[in-house]
C-alpha cells in the first residue's frame, strides 16, 4: 500500500473491467466485465481465475461492483441490482434510481488490526503499511513537507538576506515568513550551516563572516583574499570560498580557522557550488566545462563535457542532484546522475538564484518567488526588496561527525531534562542530562487523540527512561468534564494524559543518548530563535507545534486557538494566565459569551476564534459573488445581476438607484445606459438599443447603397435588403417596416419586434374556471384554487373534491385523488410533462417538491429559474473579420479582436484557463488565437478548413471537423504550430459532411450533426469510440447546435426546415418547434432560458425562450455576416482534474468515458506498446486493404479487438483520385511509394506520400496489356509485373527507363507474383495446362533462372506471399478454405489454417494473419488473428477487396547482388542466388558483362535472336541445335521438332526413404550446364535450390510420383518403400544431386599448358644470360 512491489495479476486488456471490489474475508479480487458481460474473479496472488458468465443484461454499461457474503450488488446507470453466486442469473432489484455509486457497510468489510505497524507515533503524518518493507510500513510526507529518517516531516526553509537583515521562509502547509535579525552594516548571505546554527556571509569589503546562534555578533574569518563566494561543507563545517579574482578556490578548516588555497582555475569562475553529500565542489567558468574537484583537493576533472557560454544565472539542487541555469534557450536543467541536459521551459526571464526539488527560487526588485519546477506555476510570492542572497535547505538528522572531524564551534552546556514517571499514588520526577547539538529540524508531534467528555478516573502506566526503541507508553488522567489524549514522543517513553474538549500535544525528550546517536531523540535547538505571541515559557526541553503553545509546567502543548477562552486547558490553567492583557489590547474583540478576547486581526477573518462565534457575526462586506445583501439579508446577489433590468430580489432593491453606468475613455456612452466601444461609433451598424451612436454622424449625399441593401425612403441610411419586413425598424424613419409593405394590419397582441403568428391570438386569459360535472355515480369533480409555498415556493395547486351520496373525499395541495377515490397519492411535480416546475434541478417529496441549481448558479426569488452567478456573462460574436463581446446583462459591446480585414473569422471558441480566443480563418486555412489579457496571438495549425471549432477545457484538446473529408480532427492547446501538423484524427469513415460540432468533456462525449444525404446527429466518445446515431429521423439541415448542460439536452436549428429542435442527451424526448425566423442559421448557443443564434441571411444575433421559442429579439444587426457565437462564463466551463495528467501521453491525449484519457498520435506516427509513446509510422507494421477505387492503410495495432465490428477501423485513405478499377498494387516502406495498375491503363503509376505531406504523381513504365500482379524488388528498386495475352513475366528499373521480358513460356494464366529480394527468389502461379493437371506455384531466380515448380497439389491457390521477413512461401487455397506453406525447396509443407470457408485473399507478416471472406450481398469481412493464436476477429467492409498486403520496416531490410551501386551494370540488374546477371534492353546487347551497347542490323535473310546477340537463318530455328546463346531458336517448338533434345534415361541407381532427412543447402549454387540449353518450361526443383525433401511429409503428404523425385526419375514402391530411379545427370536417393563429370581432360590439357610456359620461360632465361655474356 506504498506503492512498491507493483505485480501484474492477469491481463484484461479486451475486458473493459469496471468496478473492481474486493472481498477481504475471502481474498479475492471481482470485478465486471462488459465485453464478456460477466463478473470476474480471482485469487488476490492472481490464481483461481473464473468467470461468472451472462450476468449482466446486453447493452448496459454497469457504473459499479460490490461483493459481499456470497452476494454481488452493480448499478447499470438505471437500478440497484442485486444477485447470488449461486444463481447469478437472477436478480433482484433493490433500488430504481441512477445510481452514481455504492457501498456494502458491515463491520466485517473493516476487521481490526492485527499489525504493531503504524502504530501511532511511528510517522509524524502518513503511514503507509507496506508487507515488503523490512518495519511493516513506510513513512510519507504531505506535498510540501520532507521525509527524515526519524520518520517526521520537515519544511522546506529559505533564508535569504536583504542587505542589512536576514530572513526566513518556510515553506509547507503553513507557509510564513519573518526577519530573524538586522545589523547597521550589510551582510550577504553565502551559505547556512544548519547542522551547526551558524550563518556565512561576506560584507562589502570582501571580508567572509559567520554568524553563530541567534542572536548572534558577527564574527570575520581571516582569509587573505576578499571572498565573493562561500559554501559550507554540512558533514565536516569547513567553509570553501571563491576570492574576488574569480580564480582562486579556497578552504577554511572549522577546527582552527586556518585558511589555504585548495586550486587556482585557469579562467574566470562565475558559480560556486558544493554538494556535501556526495563530497564534491563543482563551478562554471566561461569557456570552460562544467569543472569537479574532491574536497580534500587534487586535480578537477570535467563533470559534463559542454561549454559554459558566459554570464548566466545558475544554481544547484542538491537534492535532485541537477543543475539548473537560464539562457536564450530557455530554462534548462543538467542531471548529474545521467549526464542529461532537458528544456524545463523554452522561454524563461524570471532568472534564478536557488533551487531545491520540487522548487525553483528567482527574485525581482519587489519580491522573492518560489516557482513550482514541474509545472513552473507561480506558487508564492514574499515581499521583499534588494535580495542579495538565497540559501534553501531542509535540515535533515544526520549521523554525527566523528569527533575528530567534529565541530569546533562551542555547543551550548548541558540541558537537564525532567521526565515526569507517575504511579498510581505518587508523581516523582526523573531527571537526566542529554548533549543538546544545534540544528534546523523541529521535532514534530504526534497526532493527538480525539477528546470527549467523561467521569474521572485515573490510569497509569510506569515510565522509565531507557537507550531503546520501542513503543510508548501512555499515561491517562480522566477528569470530570474532560478527556484530552496526549501522548510525548520519545525514542523510549511516552505519556499520555486526558483531558477534555481539545486536543494537547506536548513534545517532551527524555533521551540518555549521546550525541554521536545515529538517530537523534532529542529535539535540536532550533538554527532561528521562534517568534511566539505568547511569552516563552521556562522549560526548554517542551518542543510544541507551530499552531500549539507549550503549558508553563512543561507537561504538554494547548492548541493556539484554545488559549484565553475561558477554560483552563492546561493542568496549571496557565493557558488562561495574562489573558487580561490580551483585552487591554488595542483593537482586541470581546467575546459576547465570555471574558475571552480575541485579536484585533482575528476579528473578521472567517475563522471563529470565540466559543460562541461572535467574532464572525455582522463581518460581511461586498464581494463580486455577494454585492448586495436582499430580502431582510436572506439573499445574496452577484454584481452582475445588480440594475441588468431583472428584478432578483423580491424586494427589488438590486434594481433601486440604478444610474448609467460610466462609460471608459475608449467606449461611447449610449443614451440608454448602455457602453459601446468607441470604435463602433458611426460605423454605419447602430449598437446601441436606441441606436444613438450613429445620430450626427456624417452621411455622404447622395447616398449609394451597395448591392444586397435597400435605401430608407426619407432617412436616406442603407440597410440590408434582409431586414425589410423582420419585425424590427432598423431604419430611423422606420420605413423599412412600413404596414402597407410588410403586411396589412398588425396584430394587438403581438408585442413590437415580434411578427404575428398565423391566427389572431387572445389577449386575456383564464387560467383557472370552476366546473362541474355530475356523472352517473353522482360523483363531482371541481377544481379549485390553491396554495402551496414549499421552501419560499408560491404555486397553484389543484384540489380534487369527490362527491357521493355517503361520503366527501378531498386531497391536499400536492396530491391527487387515487384511482379508488378515496385515497390520496402524490402528484411528482417533476415528472409531469409540459410542466416547467424547476430549470436545472427538481427534488419531489411527498406533498411538495423543491428547486435547486448546480454549481455556478443561484436561484431566483420565484423558486423556480436558476441564473448564472459571478461575473457578467459575454456573448462572443465573429462579425466578417472581428470578434465583438455582448453583455448579456448590461448591453456593454466592445470590439475584442480584428483580424485582416480580407479575412473571415468562421468559427470560434475560448478557453478560460489559459484566458484565450480560438477561431477558424478561412482565407489562411488556419486555427489561430489571441491572449484575452495581452492580445498576444498565434498559430495553432495550418492547412485546415472547418466549419466548426471546439474547445476541450478540462482535457486542453481543440476538436474541428472537416465537412469535405467526413472527417473530425484534433490538436493540444499547447500546440505551436512549425511547419508539420500535429494532429490526431478523432473519426472517419463514414461521416456525411459533419458541420457542427459541441463538446461534453465532463462526461467524455461528444456530438456532431451532418448535413449530407442522409442528415442526422451522432456522438462518440471524444476519442472517437462507441460512435452511435443519436437522432436520424425529422432532420433537414440541423447546421448549429448547441449544448445545455444544466438540462442535458441537445439544441439544434435546421436551415432546412426552418425549425428549433432539442433532444435529451440519449436520443429521448425530442421536441421541435417551428420558427419562421430561423432561415441560415450557423452558429447557436445556450445560457440559463435563451437560446442565441447567428443569422446569415438576416445578418443578425437572435435570441428566443429555448422551451417555448417566444420572446425572440434581435440583439445584434451589423453590416456583414455573423458566423461563430459562444457564450462565455465560467460556470459554462466547469473544472474537472484532467485524467490526462497522469496518463503520460508522449503526444497527445484525449478524453474518453468513465473520466479516462487515451493516448493519440499526430498524423504521421503511430502509438507504440506502451499505449503512451508514438513512434513513426515506418516503425510500426501496416496493413494495404485494396479496393477497386480506394488503398486504406490500417495499421495493425488499431486492428479491433472485437467480432463484428461495423466499418473499417482507424485508416488512412491513401489518396488515389480518378483511378478506375485497381487490378494490382506494391508498396516501398522506405520511400512511402505506392506502385499500383488498373484497368484499362497502358501505364503502372506511382504515388509517393512524401514527409511534408505534399503527394507526387507519376507515370513509371508503359505497359502493354493488363497488369493482374505486380511486385517490386525493395532493395534493387526493379519492379516486376505478369502482362496478360500473351502472358509474360516483365522487369524494369525504378525509373521504368529500361525494361525486358524476363519469362515468356509456359505461364497460361500466370498471377500472383511474389518477389524475396534477400533471397533473390520471384515465386507466382501458374495455371493448369497440358504438362500438369493442375495449378502449380512456381519459383525462378529474379533473373529468371532456376525455374522450378514448388507445390503443385493445391486445388485453387491464390494471395501468393513471402511471410514478413523470412523466406518461407504461403499461399491460399480457395477451394479446400485453407492457408498453406513451404520452403523455397518445396519441402515442410505445413498447414497454418484450414476450415475458412469463403476465403479470397489473404496476406501475412510481423507475427499477424489477415484474411477475407465474402458475404451473400457482395460485401467483404476481413479477418484478422495472430499467427501463434487460433482467436480471430472480424470487421464488415461494404467494398470489394482486391488486395491484402501487410508491411513493416523490418520486413524490407536486407541486402542481394544488385543492392548497391546497380550491382555495378549498366542498365538493368538481376539478382540470383549466385549474385547477379546484368541485362540489357531491347536494342542493347551486353558488352564485358555490364555494359551495354546498341545492336547492329542483321544482314538481310537472317533474323537476330532473342537477346540480340547474334543473327540465325531461318533453317536453323527449331532444327533440334541451339544457335543462339539463350537457346530462343528452340523456344516455341513442337515435340516432334524439339525430339532431338536430351532423352531421359533410366538411372543407373534407385535410392530408399526410411529416414526423414534434414534439409542441406548447396554450398554454391550451380549452373546450368551450356551444352543444355534451356527448357522452355519449368524444371522440377531444379538448379540453384537444391535440398533434401523431408521424408516424412513427402510419404504422409501425396502418393508415389515424379514429384517425389523432384521430377528428375521415377518413382516406384518396392517392398513398401519408395524408390527413385534418377534420369542421366542426377543422383541420390531422391535425385536431388547432380553428378559431378570428370575432369580428366581438361587437367591433362591444363599441365601440358603449363609445361609448356616452363620451357618458354626456360628459354627465355638462357638467351638473357647469353646476351649478357657478349656485353
Amino acid at each position: 500500500m506504498d506503492g512498491s512491489n507493483r505485480q501484474e495479476l492477469t491481463v484484461v486488456s479486451m475486458e473493459e473491467p469496471v468496478g473492481l471490489s474486493l472481498d477481504y474475508v475471502a481474498g479475492r479480487l471481482y470485478w465486471i466485465s462488459e465485453y464478456k458481460e460477466s463478473i470476474e474473479t480471482l485469487r488476490v496472488d492472481g490464481s483461481g481465475r473464473h468467470s461468472f458468465p451472462a450476468v449482466l443484461r446486453s447493452h448496459t454499461e454497469p457504473l459499479g461492483l460490490a461483493v459481499f457474503e456470497s452476494r454481488f450488488f452493480w448499478a447499470d446507470g438505471t437500478e440497484l441490482v442485486s444477485a447470488s453466486q449461486a444463481s447469478p442469473q437472477e436478480h433482484a432489484v433493490l433500488l430504481r434510481a441512477p445510481v452514481s455509486a455504492f457501498t456494502v457497510l458491515h463491520a466485517l468489510q473493516q476487521p481490526p488490526r492485527d499489525t504493531a505497524a503504524c502504530a501511532p507515533g511511528l510517522c509524524s503524518h502518513l503511514c503507509l503499511l507496506s508487507p515488503v518493507h523490512p518495519r511493516g510500513y513506510r513513512c510519507a510526507c504531505p506535498e510540501g513537507l520532507y521525509l527524515q529518517p526519524s520518520g517526521k516531516c520537515t519544511e522546506l526553509s529559505i533564508v535569504y538576506s536583504s542587505r542589512t537583515a536576514i530572513s526566513l521562509l518556510q515553506v509547507g502547509p503553513g507557509t510564513h515568513s519573518k526577519q530573524v535579525q538586522e545589523w547597521q552594516e550589510a551582510f550577504h548571505l553565502q551559505d547556512v550551516d544548519w547542522k551547526r546554527s551558524v550563518l556565512y556571509g561576506t560584507d562589502d569589503s570582501g571580508a567572509l563572516l559567520r554568524v553563530v546562534g541567534h542572536p548572534g555578533k558577527r564574527e570575520t574569518i581571516v582569509t587573505g583574499l576578499p571572498v565573493c563566494s562561500a559554501r559550507v561543507d554540512i558533514r565536516s563545517g569547513n567553509l570553501y570560498w571563491l576570492a574576488c579574482n574569480r580564480r582562486d578556490i579556497g578552504v577554511t578548516k572549522v577546527s582552527d580557522l586556518t585558511p589555504r588555497i585548495l586550486h587556482r582555475a585557469r579562467s574566470s569562475i562565475q558559480h560556486l557550488f558544493l554538494d556535501w553529500q556526495r563530497g564534491a565542489l563543482y563551478w562554471l567558468a566561461r569557456g570552460q566545462p562544467l569543472q569537479q574537484l574532491s574536497l580534500a583537493g587534487g586535480s578537477p576533472w570535467d563533470a559534463w563535457n559542454e561549454t559554459w557560454p558566459g554570464e548566466l544565472p545558475a544554481a544547484m539542487d542538491s537534492k535532485a542532484f541537477s543543475l539548473l541555469w537560464s539562457s536564450a534557450l530557455g530554462l534548462r536543467a543538467l542531471s548529474l546522475t545521467k549526464q542529461q541536459a532537458v528544456t524545463l521551459a523554452p522561454s524563461w526571464s524570471h532568472g534564478l538564484v536557488a533551487a531545491f526539488e520540487p522548487y525553483l527560487i528567482s527574485v525581482n526588485e519587489t519580491a522573492l518567488l518560489l516557482w513550482d519546477r514541474r509545472t513552473l506555476t507561480l506558487v508564492l510570492s514574499v515581499p521583499a526588496t534588494g535580495v542579495q542572497g538565497v540559501v534553501a535547505f531542509v535540515g535533515s538528522e544526520l549521523q554525527e561527525v566523528p569527533a575528530s572531524k567534529g565541530p569546533a564551534l562551542p555547543l551550548p552546556p548541558p540541558v537537564t531534562t525532567t521526565t515526569r514517571t507517575t504511579t498510581a499514588t505518587s508523581a516523582q520526577p526523573t531527571t537526566s542530562t542529554t548533549q543538546l547539538p544545534l540544528s534546523k529540524t523541529t521535532a514534530a508531534p504526534t497526532t493527538p487523540a480525539t477528546t470527549t467528555k467523561s467521569t474521572t478516573t485515573l490510569t497509569t502506566t510506569s515510565l522509565s527512561a531507557t537507550t531503546t526503541t520501542a513503543s510508548a507508553p501512555t499515561t491517562t488522567w480522566t477528569t470530570s468534564n474532560k478527556t484530552t489524549t496526549v501522548q510525548v514522543a520519545t525514542t523510549s517513553t511516552a505519556t499520555t494524559r486526558s483531558l477534555p474538549t481539545k486536543p494537547a500535544v506536548p513534545q517532551l525528550s527524555t533521551s540518555t543518548q549521546p550525541p554521536t546517536t545515529p538517530a537523534l531523540a532529542v529535539p535540536p535547538t532550533p538554527l532561528f530563535g521562534p517568534s511566539p505571541p505568547h511569552p516563552p515559557t521556562r522549560f526548554s526541553h517542551l518542543s510544541c507545534p507551530r499552531t500549539h503553545m507549550p503549558c508553563r509546567d512543561g507537561a504538554e502543548c494547548v492548541a493556539q486557538e484554545y488559549v484565553c477562552d475561558g477554560e483552563k486547558d492546561c493542568a496549571d490553567g496557565s493557558d488562561e494566565d495574562e489573558c487580561a492583557q490580551l483585552c487591554d489590547a488595542p483593537g482586541a474583540f470581546h467575546c459576547a459569551s465570555s471574558t475571552t478576547c480575541v485579536e484585533a486581526n482575528e476579528r473578521c477573518d472567517g475563522v471563529p476564534q470565540c466559543p460562541d462565534a461572535s467574532d464572525e457575526m455582522g463581518c460581511w462586506s461586498p464581494t463580486q459573488d455577494c454585492a448586495l445583501r436582499c430580502d431582510a439579508a436572506t439573499r445574496c446577489v452577484p454584481e452582475s445581476w445588480l440594475c441588468d433590468g431583472h428584478a432578483d430580489c423580491l424586494d427589488h432593491t438590486d434594481e433601486q438607484g440604478c444610474v448609467p453606468k460610466k462609460c471608459s475613455a475608449s467606449e461611447f456612452p449610449c443614451r440608454s445606459g448602455q457602453c459601446v466601444a468607441l470604435a463602433l461609433r458611426c460605423d454605419g451598424d447602430p449598437d446601441c438599443r436606441d441606436g444613438s451612436d450613429e445620430e450626427g454622424c456624417a452621411v455622404p449625399r447622395p447616398l449609394l447603397c451597395r448591392p444586397g441593401e435597400v435605401a430608407c425612403s426619407h432617412s436616406g441610411e442603407c440597410v440590408p435588403e434582409a431586414w425589410r419586413c423582420d419585425g424590427v425598424a432598423d431604419c430611423r424613419d422606420s420605413t423599412d417596416e412600413q404596414v402597407g409593405e410588410c403586411w396589412e394590419r398588425p396584430y394587438p397582441c403581438v408585442p413590437r419586434g415580434l411578427v404575428a403568428p398565423l391566427t389572431p391570438c387572445s389577449c386575456r386569459a383564464v387560467p383557472w374556471r370552476t366546473s362541474s360535472a355530475v356523472n352517473g355515480s353522482g360523483a363531482v369533480r371541481m377544481a379549485m384554487s390553491a396554495s402551496l409555498t414549499p421552501g419560499g415556493v408560491t404555486e397553484r395547486a389543484t384540489a380534487v373534491m369527490a362527491a357521493t351520496r355517503l361520503a366527501r373525499c378531498w386531497c391536499t395541495p400536492g396530491y391527487q385523488l387515487a384511482e379508488d377515490g378515496m385515497s390520496c397519492v402524490d402528484v411528482d411535480e417533476c415528472t409531469e410533462q409540459g410542466k416547467r416546475t424547476c430549470s436545472q434541478i427538481c427534488l419531489n417529496a411527498p406533498g411538495t417538491y423543491s428547486c435547486g441549481c448546480l454549481s455556478g448558479y443561484l436561484l431566483e426569488p420565484d423558486g423556480h429559474i436558476c441564473k448564472l452567478s459571478g461575473p457578467e456573462p459575454m456573448l462572443l460574436v465573429a462579425v466578417q473579420s472581428e470578434v465583438l463581446s455582448y453583455g448579456l446583462r448590461s448591453g456593454r459591446e466592445e470590439v475584442l479582436l480584428t483580424s485582416d480585414k480580407e479575412r473571415t473569422i468562421f468559427s470560434l471558441d475560448y478557453d478560460l484557463v489559459e484566458r484565450k480566443v480560438f477561431w477558424m480563418d478561412l482565407a489562411t486555412e488556419s486555427i489561430s488565437w489571441q491572449s484575452l489579457d495581452s492580445r498576444k496571438k498565434g498559430t495553432l495549425v495550418k492547412g485546415v478548413r472547418s466549419d466548426c471549432i471546439a474547445v476541450d477545457w478540462i482535457g486542453r484538446n481543440l476538436y474541428w471537423t472537416d465537412g469535405v473529408a467526413g472527417q473530425v480532427l484534433a490538436t493540444s492547446l499547447e500546440t505551436t504550430w512549425r511547419g508539420k501538423p500535429e494532429y490526431t484524427m478523432v473519426l472517419d469513415g463514414d461521416l456525411d459532411q459533419p458541420h457542427s460540432l459541441v463538446l461534453q468533456p465532463l462526461a467524455g462525449m461528444l456530438y456532431w450533426s451532418e448535413v449530407g444525404n442522409q442528415p442526422r446527429l451522432m456522438e462518440a466518445t471524444m476519442d472517437g469510440r462507441r460512435q452511435r446515431v443519436l437522432l436520424a429521423q425529422g432532420l433537414g439541415w440541423p447546421t448549429a447546435l448547441a449544448l445545455d448542460l444544466p438540462t442535458s439536452r441537445l439544441f439544434w436549428l435546421d436551415e432546412k426546415l426552418g425549425s428549433v429542435g432539442s433532444t435529451h442527451l440519449d436520443g429521448t424526448d425530442v421536441k421541435v418547434l417551428q420558427l419562421r425566423w430561423v432561415q441560415s442559421p450557423f452558429a447557436a448557443a445556450v445560457c440559463e432560458g435563451q437560446l442565441y443564434w447567428s443569422e446569415r441571411k438576416a445578418w443578425s444575433v437572435q435570441q428566443v425562450d429555448k422551451a417555448t421559442g417566444k420572446n425572440r429579439t434581435v440583439l445584434l444587426k451589423r453590416h456583414g455576416q455573423p458566423h461563430g457565437l459562444q457564450v462565455m462564463h465560467p460556470a459554462l466551463r466547469l473544472a474537472a482534474p484532467n485524467p490526462c495528467t497522469a496518463r503520460g501521453c508522449s503526444h497527445l491525449c484525449l478524453l474518453s468515458s468513465r473520466h479516462a484519457g487515451q493516448c493519440r498520435c499526430p498524423i504521421g506516427m503511430t502509438l507504440a506498446d506502451d499505449e503512451t509513446t508514438c513512434l513513426p509510422l515506418h516503425t510500426s507494421a501496416f496493413a494495404l486493404l485494396v479496393s477497386p477505387a480506394a488503398v486504406m492503410q490500417v495499421y495493425l495495432k488499431d486492428m479491433p479487438p472485437t467480432a463484428g465490428a461495423q466499418g473499417l477501423p482507424q485508416h488512412r485513405a491513401l489518396p488515389l483520385a480518378k483511378v478506375g478499377r485497381l487490378t494490382a498494387v506494391d508498396y516501398m516502406v522506405k520511400d512511402k511509394s505506392l506502385y499500383f495498375a488498373e484497368v484499362g491503363s497502358d501505364s503502372i503509376g506511382l504515388l509517393r506520400l512524401k514527409d511534408s505531406g505534399r503527394l507526387s504523381w507519376k507515370k513509371v513504365v508503359a505497359v502493354e496489356g493488363m497488369v493482374v500482379s505486380l511486385a517490386l524488388d525493395w532493395l534493387s528498386g526493379n519492379l516486376y509485373w505478369i502482362e496478360g495475352q500473351p502472358t509474360s513475366i516483365h522487369v524494369a528499373t525504378a525509373g521504368g527507363r529500361w525494361a525486358l521480358v524476363l519469362l515468356s513460356e509456359g505461364l497460361q494464366g500466370a498471377a500472383w507474383l511474389a518477389l524475396c529480394p534477400r533471397a533473390s527468389t520471384m515465386c507466382f502461379i501458374t495455371a493448369a495446362g497440358s504438362r500438369r493437371p493442375g495449378a502449380a506455384v512456381e519459383c525462378a531466380a529474379m533473373d529468371g533462372s532456376g525455374r522450378r515448380v514448388v507445390w503443385s497439389r493445391a486445388r485453387s491457390p491464390a494471395g501468393l506471399t513471402f511471410g514478413g521477413a523470412s523466406t518461407r512461401l504461403y499461399w491460399a487455397d480457395q477451394e479446400r478454405g485453407a492457408i498453406g506453406s513451404v520452403e523455397l525447396d518445396g519441402s515442410h509443407f505445413r498447414l497454418v489454417r484450414e476450415g475458412l470457408h469463403g476465403l479470397r485473399l489473404f496476406a501475412i507478416g510481423d507475427g499477424f494473419l489477415l484474411w477475407s471472406t465474402t458475404t451473400t450481398n457482395g460485401s467483404s469481412k476481413v479477418w484478422h488473428s495472430r499467427l501463434e493464436q487460433a482467436k480471430s476477429w472480424w470487421f464488415l467492409m461494404e467494398q470489394e477487396l482486391v488486395a491484402l498486403r501487410i508491411y513493416s520496416q523490418f520486413s524490407q531490410e536486407g541486402t542481394n547482388g544488385c543492392t548497391k551501386n546497380n550491382g555495378g551494370c549498366a542498365q538493368l540488374c538481376l539478382p540470383n542466388p549466385a549474385g547477379r546477371q546484368c541485362r540489357c534492353s531491347p536494342g542493347y546487347h551486353l558488352v564485358r558483362g555490364v555494359t551495354c551497347a546498341p545492336v547492329p542490323p542483321c544482314p538481310a535473310l537472317l533474323r537476330a535472336c532473342a537477346d540480340l546477340q547474334s543473327c540465325i537463318s531461318a533453317q536453323q530455328v527449331c532444327d533440334g541445335h541451339p544457335d543462339c546463346t539463350d537457346g530462343s531458336d528452340e523456344l516455341g517448338c513442337t515435340f516432334e521438332e524439339a525430339k532431338t533434345q536430351v532423352p531421359v534415361v533410366s538411372s543407373s541407381r534407385t535410392s530408399r526413404a526410411e529416414e526423414e532427412k534434414p534439409t542441406v543447402p548447396s554450398a554454391a549454387p550451380q549452373q546450368p550446364s551450356p551444352s543444355l540449353p534451356a527448357a522452355p518450361g519449368p524444371r522440377q526443383h531444379g538448379e540453384p535450390f537444391l535440398a533434401t525433401p523431408d521424408t516424412e511429409e513427402v510419404l504422409g503428404a501425396m502418393p508415389c510420383s515424379s514429384e517425389t523425385c523432384n521430377l528428375r526419375g521415377e518413382c516406384a514402391i518396392e517392398a513398401g518403400r519408395v524408390m527413385c530411379h534418377c534420369a542421366l545427370g542426377y543422383r541420390g536417393d531422391y535425385c536431388e544431386e547432380a553428378e559431378v563429370q570428370p575432369l580428366a581432360g581438361p587437367i591433362a590439357l591444363g599441365v601440358a599448358v603449363l609445361l609448356l610456359l616452363a620451357a618458354a620461360a626456360v628459354g627465355a632465361l638462357a638467351y638473357m644470360r647469353k646476351r649478357d655474356r657478349r656485353r
